[in-house]
């Protein structure tokens, strides 16, 4: 099947800057998980800032892979995801679809309305 969802990556020392666009099903996912791997490689602690543009959707198998990689990641280092939702028609699902998401994974995580907001959270995290 065709990936569904664009993901942009960059890493600014621990943290994960993740752009994306969805929905995103489970080939979106699998290309994702391998470019934040190598450029996570070594990385003790470390966090996601998740700038998602319209609406934050995942298909169910895809929910259910991400449950499972956010799991495994606990255990290699990650700490938090802070989610910046953009231009979506209806937030609040997003929200809802998310944290139950993170939940799931048993994920510590916020929302904010701006990067530099999400940024100052997730250092006082990683510094802890």
């Amino acid at each position: 099947m065709k990936d569904h969802g664009v993901f942009k990556l960059a890493l600014e020392n621990n943290i994960l800057i993740v752009e994306g666009r969805g929905p995103w099903n489970k080939e979106a996912l699998k290309i994702s998980f391998d470019n934040a791997k190598m450029m996570l490689n070594k990385k003790e602690k470390w966090g996601i800032i998740a700038v998602m543009y319209g609406e934050p959707v995942y298909t169910p198998d895809a929910a259910e892979m991400l449950i499972e990689r956010i799991k495994y990641e606990k255990t290699h280092g990650r700490t938090a995801t802070a989610f910046i939702l953009t231009n979506s028609i209806s937030p609040e699902l997003g929200k809802r679809h998310l944290s139950d998401l993170c939940s799931k994974a048993d994920e510590t995580f916020q929302f904010f309305n701006r990067v530099i907001d999400a940024e100052i959270w997730m250092k006082s995290l990683l510094s802890e």
